[in-house]
């Protein structure tokens, strides 16, 4: 017998799971009568839906004899009640408690390549699997993107690439989990509202390292760079830099050249010339670890391979991930229109500010706000104040913004980039668009608050630091938003014709 604790996505891959194994299995939810009971019976039937409430008593009653496991949602904190108690007597009495994840990973019938981090982890896994297809493999995508994990099991495969939460591997055991190859892409301050210290969810993110056959990790990332000591298996380090930057036992070294173009692996350049449609400089490392995660599983020989340089030359990203909405001509400056709404923490929208900045974009008007989650905002304060000419405040972590700016620039309106709140994305799209006219008109007179860092081109970019909860329905109706406001933006403004090309 199985319990499934959570009624949501994952709950029902998890049903479909134990079905198919003729497993006999009930399941509980802690939302009580906002549960989706109705779908769920209609699905597996109407004796599979626990009937009691959620509480250590649970395990005395009948439905649940003979209970052997648990699978605990993601989406539900452990340490919340009533969920706290009910573990804590599942534990006392021997009953395996687990993610989906992790039992998807009990169960897979072919290797599996594992990628986490606070930033750029959808793209890493799309990526990753966009060039393993390409190179002919049969590849399974899924995990905390897009499907999960146990409903990939019933495909033919030859290998899984998953994305991996912090919240999944809260209920993963480290010997649990033997990757092909696992990378920690980076480390900065995200969900500490749950998890409550940056050590505690550091630790989560390194159970996929230790027993994985090749741990890619970031050298650039102090964090990341001290987990290769719990690593039992061969090292594989990316870098943006050229120079050594840490003194760690790798195999193999992937990094940027000086001039951040060539992509090179070792003393070898693998790419060079390469225009990516991946928007972003930032993303050019994520190429790096994407790379060294093919080669882990595919060989070395795979880099050179005709098909892997032409999937890598096109793959433009995710949607709300850097997108370009639209573009407009003022004057002979281009403004783009860029939905970054996935940046839900301080270090994504950190990386998305000066990565356009290292690409060469001139200007930029940033929109940031929403639910802090608990996080500091003085490493994207002093983003903005170096990088961005106006910032625009939405949601309730506004205040919070806005006096990390106002500390970062010596006191309110010391100097630094225009401050405006906005009570909608409407609203603050509509500022930021007329704002970036200026900049672009001044930037033609030369004019603009700071010289132009390279090129002809503004950024009007939606990278909030933030969730999205307290004005929208998740992170992609954000994004949505966004992109309505900005297409408007352009066509009734538009002062030449569209443009599409990527972010340089």
């Amino acid at each position: 017998m199985k319990l499934i604790i959570g009624m949501g996505q994952t709950g029902f891959s998890a049903g479909r799971f134990f079905r198919r194994r003729g497993d006999a299995f009930v399941a509980a939810d802690t939302r009580g009568a906002d549960a989706p009971r109705e779908a769920w019976s209609r699905a597996f039937g109407a004796g599979t839906v626990f009937g009691g409430p959620l509480a250590p008593a649970m395990f005395d009653d009948p439905a649940l004899r003979g209970l052997t496991g648990v699978v605990l949602s993601p989406g539900l904190d452990p340490a919340a009640e009533p969920l706290r108690d009910v573990l804590a007597e599942a534990a006392r009495r021997g009953v395996r408690v687990e993610s989906d994840i992790a039992l998807a990973l009990r169960h897979s019938p072919v290797p599996y390549l594992l990628i986490t981090g606070s930033n750029g982890k959808s793209t890493v896994t799309a990526l990753t699997a966009d060039l393993l297809t390409a190179l002919g493999y049969r590849v399974g995508i899924g995990g905390n993107y897009g499907t999960p994990a146990l409903d990939l099991l019933v495909q033919p495969l030859d290998v899984l690439v998953l994305e991996v939460s912090s919240f999944q591997l809260e209920a993963c055991r480290a010997d649990g989990i033997h990757a092909r190859a696992a990378s920690v892409l980076n480390i900065s301050p995200d969900h500490l509202d749950r998890h409550g210290t940056l050590d505690a969810y550091a630790a989560l993110k390194q159970k996929l390292l230790v027993n994985a056959g090749t741990a890619v990790i970031n050298l650039d990332d102090p964090i990341v760079s001290e987990m290769a000591s719990i690593c039992e298996g061969r090292l594989i380090g990316f870098s943006a830099h050229s120079d050594e930057t840490a003194d760690l036992p790798t195999e193999h070294r992937y990094y940027l050249d000086v001039d951040g173009e060539a992509l090179c692996r070792d003393d070898q350049v693998i790419a060079e010339g390469l225009s990516l449609a991946l928007p972003g400089a930032h993303n050019r490392v994520n190429v790096l670890a994407t790379l060294a995660l093919v080669e882990s599983f595919a060989g070395r020989d795979a880099l050179e391979d005709p098909r892997l340089q032409r999937s890598l030359a096109v793959f433009a990203g995710l949607p709300h991930r850097m997108q370009v909405i639209c573009s407009r001509w003022v004057d002979g400056v281009v403004i783009r229109f860029i939905n970054d709404s996935k940046a839900t923490n301080v270090g994504a929208a950190v990386a998305a500010v000066e990565g356009l900045a290292a690409g060469g974009v001139a200007h930029q008007v940033v929109i940031v706000g929403g639910q802090t989650k608990g996080q500091s905002f003085e490493m994207l304060a002093e983003s903005l104040i170096e990088h961005a000419d106006a910032v625009v405040l939405i949601g309730e972590g506004a205040a919070d913004i806005e006096a990390a700016l106002d500390a970062a620039s010596g006191g309110p309106r010391a100097g630094g980039p225009a401050i405006r709140r906005a009570d909608s994305m409407a609203e603050a799209v509509d500022w930021a668009a007329g704002r970036a006219q200026e900049l672009a008109r001044g930037f033609a007179r030369g004019l603009a608050r700071r010289p132009a860092q390279s090129g002809r081109a503004i950024a009007v970019l939606l990278s909030p630091a933030c969730a999205s909860y307290d004005m929208f329905r998740g992170y992609a109706d954000r994004g949505e938003s966004f992109a309505r406001a900005s297409e408007a933006s352009c066509a009734a403004t538009l002062a030449g014709e569209s443009l599409s090309e990527e972010v340089s």
